[in-house]
């Protein structure tokens, strides 16, 4: 049986243009403001750590990295709660995680998020309803985030998923080059963040798509 890990943010959750409005705000805070090309090229899929060490370099400590971090990740749950209609999931996420319950599909989710963000997913988006944190998988401090294959290995470690056996669900450019160095047997991109030209490098794509209706073609 196929496994599947999901990211989460822009892939379950479709959030990218709130992240941009967080990273622009923040940004803007510290003297360095960003365009959307910056967003896209620097800002989408990595780590928190990895984006911020691009920016303020080697001088802050870890501690700082943290700080500045949950600063900016504040800003996100801020302009997620000031507006009811973006405290959804992605079209099609509900109907395809309970029918992947139901079937005792294994899956799991691999996310840049830090920990406050998985809680806020948790209770307030309703994560909690498919899965418990054995099966959420998250920047903890202890490995790179994406495009290094850290968590998705960590994921199939943790899970006894067999690499070949296991689908990946992304939408960033960094995501799937994370899934494709960690060996998954295949990779389903969502919507449209990787161009045609940028998902040509990838061997093992099994499908893009828009929506996660009908999501239950992919079990077998």
């Amino acid at each position: 049986m196929r496994s599947f890990i999901f990211d989460f943010n822009g892939t379950l959750f479709q959030d990218t243009d709130i992240h941009r409005a967080a990273w622009k705000r923040f940004m803007a805070e510290h003297g360095m403001p960003i365009s959307d090309e910056d967003f896209r090229q620097k800002m989408n899929g990595p780590g928190n750590d990895i984006i911020l060490r691009r920016f303020f370099g080697d001088g802050p400590s870890d501690a700082e990295i943290d700080a500045l971090s949950e600063a900016k990740e504040r800003i996100y749950r801020d302009i997620v709660l000031s507006d009811p209609s973006r405290q959804s999931l992605a079209p099609g996420v509900v109907e395809m995680f309970d029918a992947m319950k139901k079937r005792a599909i294994p899956c799991c989710v691999a996310t840049a998020s830090i920990r406050a963000n998985v809680d806020f997913y948790m209770e307030d988006l309703g994560l909690n309803r498919w899965f418990d944190y054995s099966h959420i998988f998250y920047m903890t401090g202890e490995f790179p985030g994406k495009p290094d294959p850290a968590i998705y290995l960590t994921a199939m470690r943790s899970l006894a998923y067999v690499p070949s056996e296991t689908v990946v669900v992304e939408d960033s450019l960094p995501g799937m080059r994370s899934a494709l160095s960690a060996g998954v047997g295949g990779i389903i991109a969502v919507g449209e963040t990787v161009s045609p030209d940028e998902l040509a490098q990838f061997p093992n794509i099994v499908a893009r798509i828009q929506d996660f209706y009908d999501f239950e073609r992919f079990f077998a």
